[in-house]
Parts: C-alpha cells; sequence; structure tokens
C-alpha cells in the first residue's frame, strides 16, 4: 500500500495569457501506485504534488487552483494529475455562488478550505431614498412666502449606505435574530472597515442558505445594514389645533377669526405659535433598538 513513482514531465506543460492579462499555467505529473485498486482521490493526494493555492514555480503571481488526476488507459496503476494555475484566484470551482463567493480578495496564503474558521466577507454600495424635507441646510423652515410649509411637503433624495456581511456558522438563525430586521443598534458595533454609532445601522434583511462543502454542513449568512448618520425621523412641528387652557382646540386666523386650512406653526408647549416666529422640529425614534453583536 505505497507510491512507487512520482516524476514531472514534460508533455502536458502549457501557458496562456488574454488580452486582460490574466496568465494560466498546466504541469502534468506521473504517479505510481503498488496495486490497481487505488483511485483518483489517492493518486491526487501524493505529498509531492502542488497544493492548492500554491505557487506556481516559476510565477509568483499565479497560483494552482485545481488538480485533476486521471488514469492511464493501459496501466492501472499509473496516473497522471494535472495540475492548473491561474492569475486570478477566484474562479470558482463548486458552482454554487453561495460557496465560489467566499473568501474573494483573500490572499491564497491566508484561505481556508474550512468554512465555519473563514472571515466575514464585507461588502458596500450606496443609494438613495426620499426625504421630505422641513428645513434647510442652514436650518430655516422650507416654507413659501407667505410662511406658509408647502403641502405635500419637498421631497429630496438622500444617500444611505448598505453594508452587506456573508459569514459562515454551524447554526441557523436564531428568532431573536429574525426578530432583530428592522431594528437599528442600541451599541456601538463595527461592521468590518465601519463603526456604527447607536442608532445609525438598521437590519434590512437576513437570509440564511445550508450548505454541503468540504464534509461539513453549516449556514452562510447574509446580513444587509442600511447605515445612515441617522435613522430618527424630523419634523416640523405644526398643525391645525393648540393646546390652550390645557384643552386641544382649532387654531383661529388672526385676521378672520375662522380656523385656519392650513397647518400653523407651534411653539415647543403645543402652542400657536407668533407670527415670525423661529419654527421648531419634533424628532422621534421609530425604529426599535438591539444589540447586535459586536465586531461582526
Amino acid at each position: 500500500m505505497a507510491y512507487t513513482l512520482f516524476a514531472e514531465i514534460h508533455e502536458g506543460r502549457q501557458a496562456s495569457v488574454d488580452s486582460k492579462y490574466q496568465r494560466t499555467y498546466t504541469r502534468a505529473f506521473l504517479v505510481g501506485t503498488d496495486a490497481g485498486t487505488y483511485g483518483p482521490a489517492y493518486a491526487g493526494s501524493h505529498p509531492s504534488l502542488p497544493v492548492i493555492f500554491s505557487l506556481h514555480p516559476d510565477d509568483a503571481a499565479a497560483f494552482c487552483v485545481r488538480l485533476s488526476p486521471s488514469q492511464d488507459a493501459q496501466d492501472p496503476t499509473l496516473w497522471r494529475v494535472t495540475a492548473e494555475y491561474s492569475y486570478n484566484p477566484d474562479m470558482g470551482g463548486s458552482g454554487n455562488p453561495a460557496i465560489d463567493s467566499q473568501q474573494q480578495g483573500v490572499a491564497p496564503g491566508s484561505r481556508s478550505p474550512v468554512p465555519t474558521t473563514r472571515p466575514n466577507d464585507y461588502s458596500v454600495a450606496t443609494s438613495t431614498y426620499p426625504y421630505a424635507v422641513w428645513k434647510d441646510k442652514d436650518g430655516n423652515a422650507v416654507v413659501n412666502a407667505a410662511g406658509d410649509p408647502f403641502l405635500p411637503p419637498v421631497e429630496i433624495q438622500r444617500p444611505e449606505a448598505t453594508l452587506t456581511v456573508g459569514l459562515n456558522s454551524l447554526n441557523a438563525p436564531s428568532g431573536a435574530w429574525l426578530g432583530s430586521v428592522g431594528c437599528t443598534n442600541s451599541n456601538t458595533m463595527v461592521i468590518g472597515a465601519y463603526t456604527a454609532n447607536p442608532g445609525q445601522a438598521k437590519l434590512n434583511s437576513l437570509s440564511a442558505q445550508f450548505l454541503y462543502e468540504n464534509g461539513m454542513n453549516y449556514w452562510r449568512w447574509t446580513l444587509v445594514f442600511g447605515y445612515r448618520t441617522t435613522w430618527e425621523v424630523e419634523i416640523l412641528n405644526q398643525g391645525l389645533r393648540e393646546l390652550r387652557g390645557g384643552k386641544l382646540v382649532p387654531i383661529l386666523d388672526d385676521a378672520t377669526g375662522y380656523k385656519v386650512d392650513q397647518p400653523a406653526l407651534l411653539t415647543t408647549a403645543g402652542a400657536k405659535a407668533a407670527v415670525g416666529a423661529s419654527p421648531n422640529y419634533l424628532t422621534f425614534n421609530v425604529y426599535p433598538r438591539v444589540t447586535f453583536p459586536t465586531p461582526l
């Protein structure tokens, strides 16, 4: 029960480079065994063969990405093992994007064949969302020439960052995790290269896929966080009624004495604001806050 032959052969060695400067190489080896009952797994495990992600001897930027043993047509104890090298190690191979997308950008020597020991994967993107504005960049109320607010309010597009985390776990997401979708962080948390202060990161979605790889079952989680400076909602303090003597009553127009048909500015105490008074704004925390693990 042993190997009887190992040799690199010149037949089958080749290389290529394409218009994107991607380099590929092929090396060929002969592996002999002392019995014809050995299969490709044994032949492809000879200790002198290149290992996955090892460097090509002539090109320090090309990595071994595939080993392919094939049995000789005449001799069942003889195997030809082809080693393929690529300038780009992120080629995939399993055909399952949930597996092939892992560890991209990680140095080949730092990659792990054990799914649950791999570091988390991160990506960031930006998008915009509509936002009703009640004041301009200087804090002045957005009102018409007569001092009335616009109805409906003016909308602008504000930016938002999306932080996506991919991680592997032996466990499926817990009920607590599922219940955290739509919540913001109550603690300062680290998401990859970014630090989110309390109330800045909202878990927009969570998904998980059950996978089998390298003899192991595990869950591939994908968490998508929305990042904003604040998720608080700020609204101009205005209305058609006011508090007067502890009672809620209609606001009357100073000129006509009739009920106003447009919202009027209010003071912080809920009374009708005087003509020319500076507006004030009400701030609401509309998203529940939870404690997420950190760093994530």
